[in-house]
């Protein structure tokens, strides 16, 4: 409210003679939705309240009264506003615009329990400057009817859909018992089930990788430019699963001289503005966790450092773009930019448009002095923060990257060719290097020299990377889904607090055992889909664009829920299966051992002349082929397994017949 004070010239006041005004503020959601059996009337309470029953899925919308009641210690907030409201004609909604519509649906939920029936108007200001604010004073919007407001309407029905959501953890979390699991929690919902997807499936091809090396004849030059063939596997026989048939090729080839065919000049523009997801990748490659970065973008934002964190926009206004220009030398200078690379000072039509909510990611209008002083308020991530939204900012006002594209082959064997690019002018990437948002490893390229030599060269099939914040970020991004922040605050909800799902381990996230138990639950749902998820993201823009009816977003949960339901019954019989589970509920003693999981997954073959069987998993450790063909070899291997108090131990052993309460079996038998 500070901000509106500075800006009006007081808590109270006359608005440039047009009308008088009192202020008054709120501290986020002052109300929030009763519990689904609150909401329903008495006949129908045991239906919502249930945990334990299949029979009461899937819920009708219709049954809900959709109350809500005041958030524990918010009743005196809600009493100040209301007593401010009083002898007023008129409420002015001044929350936050956010992109899901969640500031409209906080002013109203203050609006309707206050039960007021006057005029109601909304502002929306792209920053907390008095500029800003005056700005959208004087453009206030008459929303008396609420019901026609998108905005609010969008919020709604997000709201009432991620509560109905509730219903898909319980039905996981009732199938997740029958087969013997107890997860303490399961955070089945829109966004979140798709990121635990994303990461279960990536740790799965890890796991499931076997590498299949392949050799065949390269060329190389004395700058390290490799000359390849294009390698068609339904026709081409040259690459080879074992090094000598490639060695025996080689004997084909001698050393080559280069014919270049081709040199062209090509340009790069700088990048689009970072949002804030991008730049939680980037500073959170610097060892910040994502509420830190979060929270501390927040409170930059209301001290005007950089712009609205929330943003959706990918350009700024030709007004916004003004309003920077004459500080971009200062802002160079503080983050340590050579002001004489900022020659583009000119609006360019990529970074502009004719409307935006907030604008791009960008810096503020007060500009600190120093990042000394930056840091002295708000530590070393504010200077990351910092940094990143003013260096992509300033990229845009500097020239292209130039490089030469240059195409080649060997005179002596055509079929063998190379391209690279040769960096002649770096311009903005002297300011901001995009290819650190890129899981692409981009390699150095020099100028095409000499001969080029044969030699054998070894590849295999590319193992999957981890599961990294740039990797899942880019994907929701390159997929269109969610916003920025969106992303970033859901990454961050998934990977902290009681509640968790996954932690970041080594730059990778891992799923714990509550996250492993809701992935294999919810595998290949509608609830976990991608497509499914950016749908229903695509839905509620037309919600807000009024080109479909808000009810019709929580209705769909139905029909998910229908879908769904036979896809967690189905797959509760894979959690036995799952040898990442295996582990996870040994160490945190959460599954009840019973004669199916003790008879596990079973491998066959010879050993001493007998055909036998035994189980795959011993003490959370599945064994690996090469593990199994040993055993079965009568070789010792050593193994990683979980002890009973949780802990990682290492052990040998062989395979063995042994003896339990006189029933004769073979096992592993371990050397402790």
């Amino acid at each position: 409210m500070d901000d509106f004070v500075t800006a009006l010239g007081g808590k109270s006041g006359n608005f440039q003679g047009k009308f008088d005004y009192v202020l008054t503020h709120s501290y986020g959601h002052i109300l929030q939705l009763k519990e689904p059996q609150e909401m329903v009337s008495e006949d129908k309470k045991t239906r919502y309240s249930s945990w334990r029953s299949l029979k009461y899925f899937p819920w009708d919308e219709n049954d809900f009264s959709w109350a809500k009641r005041i958030v524990p210690g918010r009743s005196k907030t809600l009493k100040e506003i209301r007593d401010a409201a009083k002898d007023c004609d008129g409420i002015i909604i001044a929350t936050d615009d956010d992109p899901s519509g969640e500031g409209d649906l906080l002013g109203w939920e203050i609006v309707n329990a206050i039960h007021w029936k006057k005029a109601v108007y909304r502002i929306r200001f792209e920053d907390q400057a008095p500029k800003s604010i005056i700005a959208a004073m004087k453009r206030m919007v008459n929303v008396t009817n609420q019901m026609e407001q998108g905005e609010y309407l969008e919020a709604l029905a997000r709201q009432r859909f991620d509560l109905l959501s509730m219903q898909l953890s319980r039905i996981a979390m009732i199938y997740a018992k029958k087969a013997g699991y107890k997860p303490k929690t399961m955070r089945i919902g829109r966004l979140k089930s798709a990121i635990v997807g994303l990461i279960f499936d990536r740790n799965t091809e890890i796991e499931n990788y076997v590498k299949k090396p392949y050799f065949e004849v390269k060329f190389k030059d004395q700058n390290g430019n490799l000359f390849s063939r294009k390698f068609d596997p339904d026709k081409d026989q040259f690459r080879y699963s074992v090094r000598q048939q490639a060695k025996t090729d080689l004997a084909d080839y001698v050393a080559s001289s280069i014919v270049i065919d081709e040199k062209k000049l090509k340009q790069q523009t700088p990048p689009p503005l970072v949002d804030l997801g991008q730049i939680g990748i980037l500073v959170g490659a610097k060892g910040y966790k994502d509420k830190e970065i979060i929270k501390t973008y927040q409170d930059m934002y209301q001290a005007q450092i950089v712009s609205y964190p929330r943003t959706e926009d990918t350009q700024v206004t030709l007004e916004q773009f003004n309003e920077l220009l004459p500080l971009v030398d200062q802002i160079a200078n503080v983050i340590g930019v050579d002001s004489k690379l900022l020659t583009r000072r000119k609006p360019r039509a990529k970074f502009i448009t004719s409307q935006a909510a907030h604008g791009a990611n960008r810096p503020g209008v007060k500009v600190p002095k120093s990042l000394e002083q930056l840091e002295k308020r708000f530590g070393k991530i504010g200077v990351e923060i910092y940094q990143v939204v003013a260096k992509s900012y300033l990229a845009m006002l500097a020239e292209d990257y130039v490089y030469e594209a240059q195409k080649a082959h060997l005179a002596k064997y055509p079929d063998f060719r190379a391209s690279i690019q040769l960096p002649k002018a770096m311009n903005y990437k002297l300011i901001f290097d995009d290819r650190d948002l890129s899981e692409e490893d981009e390699a150095t390229a020099h100028e095409f020299k000499d001969m080029a030599q044969p030699f054998v060269y070894e590849g295999a099939n590319p193992k999957p990377g981890k599961p990294t914040k740039k990797f899942i970020l880019n994907y929701l991004k390159k997929h269109n889904i969610g916003t920025g922040a969106t992303r970033l605050q859901t990454l961050a909800e998934i990977s902290s607090g009681k509640g968790s799902l996954a932690a970041l381990i080594r730059g990778g996230y891992v799923l714990n055992y509550e996250g492993q138990v809701q992935a294999i639950l919810s595998k290949g749902s509608m609830i976990a889909s991608p497509k499914i998820t950016k749908r229903l993201f695509d839905g509620m823009d037309r919600v807000k664009r009024k080109e479909l009816d808000y009810q019709l977003i929580p209705q769909s949960m139905q029909t998910i829920v229908r879908h769904d339901m036979p896809i967690f019954e189905n797959n509760a019989t894979s959690l036995d299966k799952n040898a990442t589970l295996q582990k996870l509920a040994s160490k945190h003693q959460t599954k009840t051992i019973n004669k199916k999981v003790v008879a596990g997954e079973k491998v066959t073959g010879d050993f001493n002349g007998e055909q036998i069987s035994f189980n795959q998993t011993w003490g959370g450790h599945k064994f690996t082929k090469k593990e199994v063909a040993d055993l079965l070899a009568g070789k010792k291997i050593r193994i990683s397994y979980c002890s009973k108090k949780g802990t990682d131990k290492i052990v040998s052993g062989k395979l063995a017949k042994q003896t339990y309460k006189g029933r004769s079996f073979y096992g592993f038998k371990p050397e402790f």
